[in-house]
């Protein structure tokens, strides 16, 4: 990890990062995890549902959540031991672009193991609230 998890503090905030969700990236997304769930592949059964189109696959728009907490914590992977509480509060949809913000939110040493937690909240464009949370990073 680099100095910046090493020298973290409350209110550090972290790189903020965003996606442009498309149909053709839920349609590759689908193709990978071989999630073919209807509200997120078919036009036609989606407008039909509670939603009225199609939305994105969750880890989706968590992505700019993840490219955050990596970019800070110089890792090309989510750090081993890392634990997401999260909740989404509204779809994503093609045309949206999700930003993430994330900050830390304090940090606690138990038998030599350092825990720092990482609030976050993910934004459209319309500045809704999609999804808010805390991640715990531990050393």
């Amino acid at each position: 990890m680099t100095s910046a998890f090493n020298t973290a503090h409350n209110g550090d905030k972290l790189p903020a990062c965003e996606i442009s969700i498309s149909q053709e990236l839920i349609d590759v997304y689908a193709s990978l995890a071989g999630d073919f769930n209807p509200i997120h592949v078919d036009a036609a059964a989606a407008a039909a549902s509670v939603f009225g189109g199609t939305i994105a696959h969750g880890c989706i728009p968590m992505e700019p959540v993840f490219q955050s907490i990596m970019r800070w914590s110089g890792s090309e992977v989510l750090p081993p031991h890392t634990a997401l509480r999260f909740r989404y509060r509204a779809p994503s949809r093609p045309g949206d672009v999700i930003r993430s913000d994330a900050t830390v939110n304090g940090e606690k040493t138990t038998d030599g193991v350092r825990t720092v937690e990482i609030a976050f909240v993910c934004m459209n464009q319309r500045g809704e609230l999609v999804i808010d949370g805390t991640c715990e990073l531990t050393v």
